[in-house]
């Protein structure tokens, strides 16, 4: 069978393409609001502060704070090819005034300020995202089990296993971050800081 090479050069370039990023959700933030919502910690302890979270495939979990909601909630975390950007650094936070748990952290986006939160009442593959600290829109709540992760210290290799659903880790699927059964060993769900 002979196949023209358009045909083949094609179907290369589509099955080595880059995923892509996500569709802005909004054209601009409403400053306001996401000036109350996304309050930096500045009592906090930080384990690492600016960091970039590394998948075991050697990309970076990013951030565009237009993907999510007018406050910057609601933000999916992209997987992305590092490059050093405001939306791939992150600070790991072990107490403040959203984590006061012992061998726990927050994981906090320094673009927005916004946790990395897990809820399981929304729907699977939309599960995972950034949202305010504390768990209420409106910046106002003090801590959620949604938002805390197990944390041993150290850079890694770790997973990021979660308080509110035991047995579940986050996980790399595709070109976002997601949620899966633990499972050891797994490289979808082993993350390096720095």
């Amino acid at each position: 069978m002979i196949v023209p090479l358009s045909t083949t050069l094609l179907a290369a370039s589509v099955l080595t393409a880059s995923p892509t990023a996500l569709r802005r959700a909004v054209q601009q933030l409403d400053q306001a609001a996401f000036e109350e919502a996304q309050v930096r910690d500045d009592t906090a302890t930080r384990a690492f502060s600016d960091t970039a979270i590394k998948t075991s495939g050697g990309k970076c979990l990013s951030v565009d704070q237009l993907s999510g909601d007018f406050r910057a909630n609601l933000t999916p975390v992209q997987v992305t090819a590092c490059n050093s950007t405001d939306g791939q650094k992150w600070d790991i936070i072990t107490s403040g005034k959203h984590n006061n748990q012992k061998r726990a952290m927050l994981v906090v986006s320094t673009l927005t300020q916004a946790c990395l939160n897990f809820d399981p009442r929304r729907a699977a593959g939309n599960q995972v995202n950034l949202f305010s600290c504390g768990g209420r829109a409106d910046g106002g709540g003090e801590q959620t089990d949604s938002q805390i992760f197990d944390f041993a210290g150290g850079a890694g290799p770790l997973a990021l296993a979660l308080k509110n659903d035991a047995g579940s880790c986050l996980a790399v699927k595709g070109n976002v971050l997601d949620q899966a059964s633990c499972s050891e060993g797994d490289a979808t769900q082993s993350f390096t800081f720095g």
